[in-house]
């Protein structure tokens, strides 16, 4: 089995997740896509909504979606999550006979070879880099592992949500309906 994961903040989840979600699964013909928001994270320093609702707010946005799965391995896990742990957590899971691969943007593969055990986490795994922004940076680091594919740029960012929010700003047109209900119930990101 080809499974996907791809790991993020979500905070909130957007558009852009869920296209690059989707257009991953097919490109990279997987049988499962897992979908992972982070618990505590190793390398962000801001707060985050409560992981229950960011974790909510992805089931929302993947309900009708059979390949694709997400999971709260990260947000079950009362310590710092890091993408090595996680991966041998979910190679565990599913049996070492599968193939997994990483799925990263751009900005982290630009910081790609600071992260805890990178070289263990390109022997476990392909690491599958898309399009974030405008960035055309040259990779700092080499292996057959680490693979850039040219995807379709989706120029939003949770950042951009979040200071939408903050201002007031529609923000329909750049998440899901039922993402948009519990950002609204819970009165997230003002």
């Amino acid at each position: 089995m080809k499974i996907g994961i791809f790991g993020g903040t979500f905070n909130p989840i957007h558009n852009g997740h869920i296209n690059i979600a989707k257009y991953m699964l097919k490109k990279l013909a997987l049988d499962k896509m897992l979908i992972v928001p982070v618990g505590i994270p190793s390398h962000k320093h801001f707060k985050l909504v409560d992981s229950t609702l960011r974790l909510a707010m992805c089931k929302c946005a993947f309900e009708n979606e059979d390949k694709i799965v997400v999971s709260d391995i990260e947000i079950t896990n009362p310590n710092t999550s890091y993408t090595i742990d996680t991966l041998k957590k979910i190679i565990d899971l599913f049996g070492k006979n599968n193939k997994f691969y990483e799925i990263i943007g751009q900005d982290s593969a630009d910081t790609f070879n600071s992260w805890k055990n990178y070289e263990e986490i390109l022997t476990l795994s392909e690491v599958v880099v898309f399009k974030r922004g405008n960035l055309h940076t040259k990779p700092l680091i080499s292996n057959k592992n680490l693979i850039y594919f040219d995807t379709p740029l989706y120029n939003i960012s949770s950042t951009m949500i979040r200071e939408k929010i903050k201002n007031g700003e529609d923000i329909s047109e750049y998440i899901p309906e039922k993402v948009l209900e519990i950002i609204t119930k819970y009165k997230l990101y003002k």
